[in-house]
């Protein structure tokens, strides 16, 4: 990635940073929507590691389909959980996968089930950035969007807001149900 593109991805993600702040974010939040929890700076962190000139991996190497998809999706870090929502003025998990993808080009069904029989599956070892990872019991009942390292972004209804999380994590390791690659990122430039 030149620096060029470092710059303008920095300055998009501090401008988008700014606009949440104020309530406005990319899309306006609705009065009834909760603000960005104060404790919440993964956006922020992001955009400072750009800035010192550590891209993301996923910025670097990914087709641009995936970057937009993840600077989409990362801009709504702290955005607030809300059962069926598929909007900014909150999300529920599957509502914040379809947004993100709807907003970067691809149609996703709506449900986590539904989402989990699309696309192909994707083994953990071969997880690319923007590919969708499910969780559940004894059916799929949360979905987020794989970062890279490790790393997810879901809007997660115990947090009650939109969070980056490990695959690792005892919860999240344990109640794993696979992943899918939704869109042929080929196909997709």
């Amino acid at each position: 990635m030149t620096t060029g593109a470092k710059w303008v991805l920095a300055c998009f993600l501090i401008v988008s940073a700014c606009l949440s702040a104020l309530g406005l974010g990319l899309g306006a939040r609705s009065a009834a929507a909760p603000a960005r929890p104060a404790s919440d700076s993964q956006g922020m962190e992001l955009t400072l590691d750009i800035l010192r000139g550590g891209v993301p991996p996923w910025f670097a190497r990914e087709p641009a389909f995936a970057a937009r998809l993840l600077a989409l999706a990362t801009s709504q870090v702290g955005r607030g959980y809300v059962f069926g929502g598929a909007t900014p003025a909150g999300f529920d998990c599957s509502g914040f996968t379809s947004w993100a993808y709807r907003k970067s080009g691809v149609e996703l069904p709506r449900t986590s089930g539904q989402q989990f029989l699309a696309g192909k599956p994707v083994a953990v070892s071969g997880l690319r950035p923007g590919d969708l990872v499910f969780f559940g019991g004894s059916r799929v009942d949360h979905v987020g969007i794989y970062l890279s390292e490790g790393r997810f972004i879901h809007s997660s209804r115990s947090s009650g807001h939109v969070a980056v999380d490990d695959l690792s994590g005892s919860y999240w390791s344990r109640n794993f149900a696979g992943a899918r690659r939704v869109a042929s990122q080929e196909a997709i430039r």
